[in-house]
């Protein structure tokens, strides 16, 4: 079924009226005759009835003068987003506040040519009522509908007081004015626009101007999806465990010896340096599959067995209690990830919920041990893969004409440092001059304060972008992070990245989710994205010592195996790649029509 939204805000605008409203009508049905004709318009069709009285002037928090507003209504469309219910647009990130096209209309009625594809649409303005009386509002609809009407002018003091639920025929909104017997579609002298964005349908932009959805509040509340929930724990100091195992050498077999790359070819380091990465519990997200051809060629993800998780962590734990006797007891596993290095030994990540039983305390307590292969062989600390709980993490997006979802980016990392009040998470954003987006206002707006951003004209490269965005970093102690844009990232990925990024060691490849049409974080439906690189986490001094991108990547300014260079480089400078998978970031389905053309301003 097709689908549409749409938003209506009534506000008193003449002498004649002594009662603001607002409305907000939300509906989503097929690509049909949206509003029918008042001949059309039935009882039968009325599914929910309200009725609201004029009776009483109340003040407004709206001091706009809607008389010297254009008529019409604004009509914004979201194009090809394959939503079916209220509830998974709510969850699109760039709904409600930046629309694909923008478009002004007359009257409470939307025809679209038929077979056009899925849109979503919206229409805000304010009905200006002619006469002080009862006044009934009415919805019907072939698919998901919602009137909302406020008593003021605000837009935030609206309830519902109609609905439709699907399986329904038709769709449309009308009103019954004082001394009128009959529903009539609400024609455009009683309409005016919400506000006049004529100058910004060139643009795909984001517009905090723009009013929120009430209907989503509730879709918004909470994460149906545990992993995009934030960690409820503190992370335990290494410093307060330090003392339970003795420090060992770590160095697989299977590394590359950057003196001897005799036979590497493009793009190994995929295919053939990944180690397989093991874990328990084994992350599987409801809605998300797997292709199991992809799996086999790029060593995704496998399951680690149960009794072995259980017996590094009991034998971990066991160590714990002899250098610090009843201090810490194990409440729960979090997860245990194994790198099987044949030759020479075991390594595992260890995270655990433990209470400190000094204060009652919950901690995560997240620690590489390594278990050397040989008789009577310890369980031991890997050097250098102890953590930084603190390391500064900077998220670096590149892009061109993409303003909205740049938006959405930099309100994603404020909910992110909202739930983890991370002082040390950077954002850095190289844009090539993009008309779509100020920057600099849109940070200041923000409530982040680290953070920078370059701006430069030219065309989109993406090997240009990053390397300008890493030389921008000065810290060669900082984690740099590659970020693709249309993602929505958990919280808990930060300090995954952490987990997984150790100077001189390893490399983070997170394998995240790549979502259907209709798919969001909050209801997942998708993949595991096997061939994407595009989020690569290291530590600045590495990616200066393996030298960034390949010279024949420099200055490329179209799509293709530029991430893929990244491995192979990393790889080539003996650095181990951490590849697993990752449930805290999912990518959003999106036409790649226009993607990186040049706009005029």
């Amino acid at each position: 079924m097709n689908l549409w939204t749409l938003k209506f805000a009534l506000s008193i605008g003449s002498l004649f009226v002594s009662v603001g409203l607002i409305l907000t009508d939300v509906c989503l049905f097929g690509r049909r005759e949206c509003f029918l004709s008042p001949r059309r318009l039935s009882n039968n069709l009325v599914v929910s009835l309200e009725r609201l009285s004029f009776l009483q002037t109340i003040s407004s928090d709206h001091e706009e003068n809607v008389l010297d507003l254009p008529k019409g209504l604004n009509h914004h469309v979201w194009e090809y987003n394959c939503v079916k219910t209220i509830e998974t647009l709510c969850n699109f990130p760039v709904f409600p506040k930046a629309p694909d096209r923008r478009h002004i209309i007359f009257r409470t009625e939307i025809i679209a040519a038929r077979n056009h594809g899925v849109d979503g649409h919206r229409l805000v303005g304010y009905v200006i009522p002619n006469s002080t009386g009862e006044y009934y509002f009415a919805v019907a609809s072939n698919g998901f509908s919602e009137v909302w009407l406020s008593p003021i002018k605000s837009w935030r003091a609206a309830k519902q007081v109609a609905y439709i639920r699907p399986h329904d025929a038709l769709s449309t909104v009308a009103w019954k004015r004082p001394g009128k017997a009959m529903f009539e579609i609400i024609e455009g002298e009683s309409l005016s626009l919400y506000t006049n964005d004529s100058e910004k349908a060139k643009y795909k932009m984001f517009d905090d101007e723009l009013p929120d959805a009430h209907y989503c509040a509730k879709y918004r509340k909470g994460y149906a999806n545990k992993y995009m929930k934030p960690e409820i724990y503190p992370s335990l100091e290494s410093t307060a465990v330090n003392k339970t195992l003795a420090l060992c050498d770590y160095s697989p077999s299977y590394l590359v010896d950057p003196d001897n790359l005799l036979g590497f070819e493009q793009y190994y380091g995929v295919y053939k340096h990944i180690s397989k990465t093991y874990s328990y519990p084994y992350p599987n997200i409801d809605g998300i599959v797997r292709s199991q051809a992809a799996h086999q060629v790029f060593q995704a993800e496998n399951p680690l067995d149960e009794q072995e998780a259980w017996t590094v962590v009991e034998t971990y734990m066991e160590a714990v209690e002899n250098s610090y006797p009843e201090r810490y007891e194990l409440e729960s596993i979090v997860r245990v990830e194994k790198k099987e290095d044949p030759i020479n030994g075991g390594r595992y990540l260890l995270e655990l919920v433990v209470r400190d039983l000094t204060n009652g305390g919950s901690y995560i307590l997240a620690e590489y041990v390594y278990q050397p292969k040989g008789k009577n062989a310890a369980l031991c600390y890997p050097k250098g893969l102890q953590w930084n709980r603190t390391a500064d993490v900077y998220l670096i997006l590149t892009a061109k004409n993409l303003g909205r979802w740049v938006h959405r980016f930099i309100k994603n990392v404020e909910e992110i440092v909202q739930e983890t009040k991370d002082a040390h998470l950077h954002v850095v954003i190289f844009d090539f001059d993009s008309p779509d987006i100020d920057l600099e206002q849109a940070f200041k707006r923000s409530t982040l304060k680290n953070y920078h951003f370059i701006s430069e004209p030219g065309s989109y490269s993406r090997t240009i972008s990053l390397s300008r965005a890493v030389q921008s970093i000065k810290d060669p102690d900082a984690i740099i992070v590659t970020i693709d844009l249309h993602l929505d990232i958990g919280s808990r990925l930060i300090n995954d990245i952490r987990k997984h990024c150790s100077k001189g060691k390893t490399v983070y490849a997170p394998q995240i989710v790549y979502l259907n049409c209709g798919g969001s974080s909050a209801l997942p439906r998708g993949a595991w994205y096997h061939y994407s690189y595009g989020t690569v986490a290291m530590y600045k001094e590495d990616w200066g010592k393996f030298g960034g991108f390949s010279k024949g990547f420099d200055n490329k300014v179209t799509w293709g195996g530029e991430d893929w260079d990244i491995i192979d480089n990393a790889v080539k400078g003996g650095l181990e790649i951490e590849r697993k998978r990752c449930p805290w970031v999912y990518h959003y389905y999106h036409t790649k029509a226009g993607m990186w053309k040049e706009a005029r301003r």
